[in-house]
């Protein structure tokens, strides 16, 4: 699922910030089982309180809400239950955020929320003044003018909606997105040629072109004008910067066709989008201490926010869905991703990635048969589309129908002809395939491409490393490679393993035990590297400490067939080199001997 999540982390920047939601609250107390099926816990304020709050911890959003507002009803005197369960009931999308929202007077995010259901109400004054309510949040500095202007143009105030907008289209940065809604809203309003003056001042901007509501805007009118080549010019060219929507290219053509959203709840809905995505760009920029890139809870749960308010208003945005599918997909919340993704309109002009990210959500939740009928029809109707190929391989391979992932990994190939950056992950899985069905020089030729692609994928370079101790070949290279790739991550305890492994195999013993001994620490379950710190024993004279691990290691769950037959076969030999073996200790494993 590597690649599955690479997507997601594309997905979650599918759109083009200062303040910050609250983070999630940590508790202390340990974490019983939330059942989000049937969310029954007993009465009074300790029982919702605790199921509310391990639920929040697991980003279970809909149980933590009914949870807080249960522990709300309770305790009416704490302002903190009310505000976590409005919080958590707009997060899960539930109506009742509306309701919580009005006792919370001067809350930016409530104030929004209770805006957008003026909005949908089709009561304007109320949605301005709630708005206005808002104002005080930096974070929502960026798209407040785009909440005003669709709001006032539901008022029948389009005017003063463009008043608010004209100076902002001159903006150097952001200029060319506020004046494709300005567009809309003068077409609304009935004026095409100040319309046009908006639409030629973003097609003249360096972003334009850069997401996907300002291509649909665009494109439409200058197929309008005549100049379809132009708008297909501007396809391509989010395309080169998003080659994940290649799949969809015919659904955004298409989309151009038809006119693009030009109601206050749709124009309002596209901002929340693009404010989602421009705060994705943000968590992108901000390394944590230890040089990672920061995932930062609370601007996740703001992400989620501002989706669930584009999708309230209009929820036939699948762009706003597929980067909702992702973040909670991301949060470890498969179904809920999948359902996300379910709800989404057939005509969406991202269909096709829609329906190829549902199906890799179909196999993540265990949904074999529909996620490979879906990859299928999918494959049939663009068979020259590596992507639905390499995912077809990705489910293939998950279910160890190696001859089948193999051959989808090779259609996926031959359709991208010239393979770049991160296809070195198509050449691993095939790689694997092959080594799984016994054709090792294909496997190693895979490997040694996807090594020439990514010098430093230590996945790469400790699948191949290994491989060559296994077999007994190149032993001086495979410990190059592996003394490689345990200095780019000297904790990855599957890489020490296959270094010491390798070592041991050398004769370097002293070495290879210290490397193995740390490895069964970290991994005291694994049924190989414990294999491998016994024989390592053995090398060392230490029969005894080495039947006790094979011991320990034949209890474990096999990690690979041949483990278990390589682990009998040590004991017997074993049995046969002394007379008399005595009974082993339950010894921990990878625990250093005396």
């Amino acid at each position: 699922m590597q690649r599955f999540r690479s997507f997601c982390a594309f997905l979650l920047a599918l759109a083009a910030p200062a303040g910050l939601l609250h983070a999630r609250e940590v508790s202390g107390q340990p974490a019983p089982v939330v059942d989000g099926a049937r969310a029954t816990w007993p009465v009074g304020l300790d029982g919702p309180y605790l199921v509310a709050t391990v639920a929040a911890l697991e980003g279970d959003d809909a149980v933590a809400a009914t949870a807080f507002r249960q522990a709300a009803e309770v305790a009416p005197g704490q302002p903190a239950l009310l505000r976590r369960a409005f919080l958590y009931s707009a997060l899960a999308g539930d109506d009742s955020a509306v309701a919580l929202a009005a006792r919370l007077p001067g809350q930016a995010l409530a104030e929004l929320v209770q805006g957008n259901a003026a909005v949908r109400a089709a009561q304007w004054t109320d949605a301005l003044a709630h708005y206005d309510g808002a104002r005080k949040d930096a974070l929502l500095a960026t798209i407040r003018p785009l909440l005003e202007a669709w709001t006032l143009l539901g008022a029948g105030q389009g005017e003063r909606a463009l008043a608010g907008l004209e100076p902002l289209a001159a903006d150097r940065d952001l200029g060319g997105y506020y004046a494709v809604h300005a567009a809309l809203i003068a077409r609304a309003a009935g004026w095409p040629d100040r319309a046009a003056r908006y639409e030629h001042a973003a097609l003249a901007t360096p972003a334009a072109g850069h997401d996907l509501f300002t291509v649909l805007v665009l494109g439409h009118w200058l197929i309008g004008q005549g100049q379809r080549e132009q708008a297909l010019h501007l396809v391509d060219g989010l395309l080169a910067g998003a080659p994940g929507l290649s799949l969809s290219r015919q659904g955004i053509v298409a989309a151009m066709d038809r006119a693009p959203p030009a109601t206050p709840k749709q124009g309002i809905a596209q901002a929340y989008v693009f404010l989602s995505g421009l705060v994705g760009q943000e968590v992108a920029r901000m390394p944590d201490p230890s040089g990672r890139l920061a995932h930062d809870v609370g601007l996740r749960d703001m992400r989620m926010l501002l989706l669930r308010f584009a999708l309230g208003l209009d929820p036939a945005v699948g762009q706003a869905r597929l980067m909702l599918s992702a973040l909670q997909y991301e949060g470890g919340h498969a179904a809920a991703a999948r359902d996300t993704l379910a709800a989404a309109a057939a005509d969406d002009p991202l269909a096709t990635v829609i329906q190829l990210q549902l199906a890799r959500l179909d196999a993540a939740t265990g949904r074999w048969d529909e996620a490979n009928a879906a990859l299928g029809r999918l494959a049939a109707a663009q068979p020259d589309q590596p992507r639905i190929w390499e995912t077809l391989g990705d489910l293939q391979s998950d279910r160890q129908d190696w001859q089948g992932a193999e051959a989808s990994y090779t259609r996926a190939i031959a359709a991208l002809g010239h393979l770049t950056g991160d296809d070195w992950q198509l050449l691993f899985g095939r790689a694997v395939a092959y080594d799984r069905l016994d054709r090792w020089p294909q496997a190693q030729a895979d490997l040694e491409r996807a090594l020439a692609l990514a010098p430093g994928e230590v996945l790469v370079m400790n699948y191949l490393g290994y491989s060559l101790v296994q077999q007994g070949r190149e032993l001086p290279r495979a410990e190059s490679l592996l003394r490689r790739a345990v200095a780019l991550e000297p904790q990855n305890a599957a890489i020490r393993d296959s270094l010491g492994w390798a070592l041991v195999r050398q004769g370097h013993v002293a070495e290879g035990v210290e490397l193995l001994e740390r490895a069964a620490e970290q991994t005291p379950e694994d049924q190989a590297v414990n294999y491998h710190l016994g024989v390592a024993y053995q090398e060392s004279g230490r029969l005894r400490e080495a039947v006790n691990q094979w011991h320990f290691a034949q209890g474990l769950p096999p990690s690979d067939p041949g483990d278990a037959q390589r682990i009998s076969a040590a004991l017997a030999d074993a049995a046969r080199s002394v007379h008399q073996v005595e009974p082993p200790v339950q010894a921990q494993s990878g625990q250093k001997k005396d």
